[in-house]
């Protein structure tokens, strides 16, 4: 290998990880503690165009055969080709740009111990499949960038009544292109501001022909807007989503999901450093926050079906976050848990660690 190319090559490490304790009040609900996400990062540049990047996860700290509970997958795994800062292009197992926490979910990067319930049902985070695409940002200093991708579809025959179309993910592992899907993003940022859109288009028939032919057969159309605000002290952010099922009917009937013809929802944060009273210049914070969401994944069902109305569900979170360093978070929380029918309601305690590097 020639000296001036070995000398442009280098490999980074890295990762992320977050314990949990939690605790239904209530009698006889003893608290639970859980390694709920290790994840270690491996990248590669070979050159100042081309790099390698990848996350490998174990959840819930053990897999064992036969037993539930537990995964050891790849997060990530793609090459990017810089061919200018407004064109990369990408390919390998990626993540859709939709919403915040699918592409920024290491846990110094969020309040509350464990992610919003709208990023588990209605967007289904950690959400990646296989695909190539473009990102970069656009120039003029305009502060907007862009991600887009065509990626393999997700498949109706997972998905539910109570977490939507989080089932119907391939992941990655032998995953069916039958029905192709195209994702993006555009997001504009400037000191203090994040503010973003997200779109997901495709079919997922995957070639059963009870539920139509061509590649787009048994559509869904995704759609999301989020803003963040981050300036003295003060954060706040906020989050919606549409997902219109076309053809949920005909999946109903199909797979007997009663899946919702319409998911939606979401919510919104505020959170202030109270340190920052104290010691305005410390890097040292800790917010004190409250998140409030509501979505119903059967915001809308097909002729004949009748709502659940359990599944209108409304999450209340107030805690702390106290992050020493600006990767570490020691976190606290308390969750309150309605629906719109009134049955299966609750309150959690829980009580977080979580890193990043």
């Amino acid at each position: 290998m020639p000296q001036a190319a070995f000398a442009q090559e280098r490999t980074t490490l890295g990762g992320y990880g977050e314990l949990h304790y939690t605790n239904l009040t209530g009698p006889n609900t003893p608290g639970v503690v859980n390694l709920a996400r290790f994840v270690a990062y491996l990248a590669h540049t070979f050159d100042e165009r081309l790099t390698f990047r990848s996350e490998l996860e174990v959840e819930n700290a053990k897999v064992e055969g036969g037993q539930p509970g537990g995964e050891i997958s790849l997060e990530q795994a793609y090459l990017d080709y810089r061919l200018a800062d407004w064109l990369t292009l990408r390919t390998g197992l990626v993540l859709p740009p939709v919403g915040i926490i699918n592409e920024t979910h290491e846990p110094p990067t969020f309040n509350g111990v464990d992610r919003p319930g709208f990023d588990t049902d209605v967007i289904p985070t950690t959400w990646r499949e296989i695909g190539v695409g473009a990102v970069g940002t656009i120039p003029g200093g305009s502060g907007l960038a862009y991600r887009v991708y065509l990626v393999n579809g997700l498949r109706a025959d997972g998905f539910s009544a109570s977490q939507g179309i989080r089932e119907g993910r391939q992941e990655g592992r032998e995953a069916s292109f039958a029905n192709p899907s195209f994702t993006g993003r555009l997001e504009w940022a400037r000191p203090g501001w994040k503010i973003g859109g997200s779109f997901w288009y495709g079919g997922t028939a995957n070639a059963d022909s009870v539920l139509g032919t061509g590649s787009f057969a048994a559509p869904i159309t995704l759609v999301s807007a989020d803003v963040r605000y981050d300036a003295g002290g003060a954060s706040f952010r906020g989050e919606v989503a549409n997902i219109s099922v076309s053809d949920a009917g005909a999946i109903d009937a199909r797979y007997g999901a009663i899946v919702g013809s319409r998911i939606a929802g979401g919510y919104v944060e505020g959170a202030y450093d109270v340190l920052r009273l104290l010691a305005p210049s410390s890097p040292v914070k800790l917010n004190a926050f409250v998140r409030h969401e509501r979505y119903d994944t059967q915001a809308s069902v097909p002729a004949g079906v009748t709502r659940d109305r359990s599944l209108a569900r409304r999450l209340t979170t107030l805690g702390l976050t106290y992050e020493p360093t600006w990767n570490t978070a020691f976190k606290g929380d308390y969750q309150i848990v309605r629906n719109a029918a009134g049955v299966g309601e609750h309150e959690v305690l829980s009580l977080g660690v979580g890193y990043q590097f």
